[in-house]
């Protein structure tokens, strides 16, 4: 459902004209494929979250700061799907990348930090997910993401789709065709939670953990070569934006230069942070931790 949250607003691409500062806030998107989704997933990740609490107790299984860290992950979406951020990416190829940052690299790691897989079976009817489980496309599908859901895999398929999405020819059809652009937002949205779910599933072991900081690492490097190419490019590189940009006061060289820049420090750093943050758990893997506590609360009260 997370998936269609991100799919949603591609519809409106592609038929507008620049966006100047003075009609920027006039410019929200209401798509119902956007908002519907998003206030299920809310109230199902509420209603888990709430019934967990009543049978384990108050913070427990799930904390508070993990449950705000999924209620931040969705106003992120919120900020990337809804908001006049989302059409400014037609006038402006650094909104697109600031639109494409929290898509892949904030959002999903927010949301997953909410534990939702641990929320959302509290708000499913009794049974379902039991059997849901006994049925073979489950169960193919289940075998399917244990392989996917490995640090290097996981980050390749990351990786591929970045540096696909923003290769000139492709970049701007899909700014020119609405089935493109849906295509764009699920490869981010949907690439960028499995690579995040990798590492946080590479975080249980010692061994897992290197190939998270590898995996880490990886992208680091190659997201911050595609920053670079983009950043030094002597010509703009996305002719969708070359009669565009001047309603902001810029040349479209220059909004070229400001992504490229976004790409590589913000995104940057979430990945630098992610690395360091796998490096700590790797030099201290004895280390106990209240969390892995909670997370045992879960197991004993599944419903």
């Amino acid at each position: 459902m997370l998936i269609v949250i991100a799919a949603g607003p591609a519809v409106a691409h592609g038929d507008g004209m620049p966006i100047g500062p003075d009609d920027l806030w006039h410019h929200w998107t209401f798509d119902p494929w956007i908002w519907v989704p998003l206030v299920i997933v809310h109230w199902l990740y509420g209603r888990g979250v709430l019934r967990l609490w009543a049978k384990a107790g108050w913070g427990r299984g799930i904390s508070m700061a993990r449950s705000g860290a999924f209620i931040g992950g969705e106003l992120i979406l919120v900020i990337s799907l809804i908001s006049p951020l989302d059409s400014l990416g037609e006038t402006l190829f650094s909104a697109h990348m600031a639109q494409h940052t929290l898509l892949a690299a904030v959002a999903p790691p927010l949301l997953l930090a909410g534990f939702p897989g641990a929320a959302f079976p509290w708000a499913l009817p009794r049974g379902f997910l039991t059997t849901a489980v006994r049925t073979g496309g489950v169960r193919w599908v289940a075998r399917a993401l244990s392989w996917i859901l490995r640090p290097l895999p996981a980050a390749i398929v990351h990786g591929v789709a970045m540096w696909i999405w923003h290769a000139p020819v492709l970049f701007d059809a899909a700014l020119e065709s609405s089935l493109l652009h849906t295509l764009e937002h699920i490869s981010f949205f949907g690439t960028g939670l499995l690579f995040w779910q990798s590492l946080a599933l590479s975080s249980r072991s010692t061994a897992g953990v290197a190939f998270g900081i590898a995996a880490g690492f990886l992208t680091l490097i190659h997201s911050g070569f595609l920053s670079a190419l983009i950043t030094f490019a002597r010509d703009p590189l996305y002719e969708w934006y070359l009669d565009r940009t001047a309603t902001w006061g810029m040349g479209a060289l220059e909004d070229q230069q400001f992504a490229g820049l976004l790409m590589g420090v913000p995104m940057g750093m979430v990945y630098l942070l992610a690395c360091l943050a796998l490096a700590a758990r790797f030099l201290e893997p004895t280390r106990s931790s209240p969390e892995l506590a909670r997370t045992a609360d879960v197991k004993r009260v599944l419903p």
